[in-house]
């Protein structure tokens, strides 16, 4: 194990990491952080907002490869490293009364169940550092308040090795505490919300940008 600083950064879509604390982790890598983001979903129901993009049909086709292009993009001009949980965008439901969810989508993914893909990531980058939305999402969107529930749940699991069987060399949490006592010398992940605690490792306010096809 060694004493380099790891950062995992938890987010719903591809193009979040581009437009939510780019900059902040461009930061830290430059500084020789470790820096691993975490998508939830491929995107796969996000709306094309770039005008000179709408009425194309590929895109509107293939949104879901499209979008995993400018992922593959964003991870080579911030550095980053990458990872997918493999869920299905569950779309931003718009409407009064709202629409129920698509069958099948992220958001109605079982939390706990959910929570253990995430917690396979931390065991395996252990993270000092994990940033995510807060608990309304950033903005009310029905992915990014669920990636709020699992990172929270994930950050207490990936050392709850009766909860998370998977992965026998977890670390062990005290429950109500943001510290994880290790076998390793490694510190404990932090739990850190947007914006960050000043009392965690806290990353100065910055967003990157990117002129993606859509958002979610």
């Amino acid at each position: 194990m060694t004493d380099q600083l790891r950062l995992m950064a938890v987010h719903a879509h591809p193009d979040d990491e581009s437009s939510k604390g780019a900059a902040t982790m461009a930061k830290y890598v430059s500084e020789g952080v470790d820096v691993l983001v975490v998508t939830c979903t491929g995107g796969e129901r996000g709306s094309i907002l770039n005008p000179k993009l709408q009425g194309d049909k590929y895109i509107e086709e293939h949104i879901h490869e499209v979008r995993k292009k400018e992922m593959d993009e964003a991870r080579e001009i911030l550095g980053i490293k990458q990872e997918w949980l493999g869920f299905v965008d569950s779309g931003l439901p718009e409407g009064d009364p709202l629409p129920p969810l698509p069958e099948g989508c992220f958001a109605l993914e079982d939390v706990d169940k959910a929570a253990g893909e995430l917690v396979k990531q931390i065991r395996s980058f252990r993270p000092q550092v994990i940033t995510t939305y807060d608990e309304n999402g950033g903005y009310p969107h029905p992915d990014h308040i669920m990636t709020h529930k699992i990172s929270m749940v994930a950050f207490e699991g990936a050392a709850d090795t009766e909860k998370y069987p998977e992965g026998s060399t977890a670390p062990r949490t005290s429950r109500g505490s943001s510290t994880t006592t290790r076998a390793s010398t490694a510190p404990a992940p932090r739990r850190c919300t947007r914006p960050c605690s000043t009392a965690a490792w806290s990353p100065p306010t910055g967003t990157g940008s990117s002129a993606g096809t859509s958002s979610a």
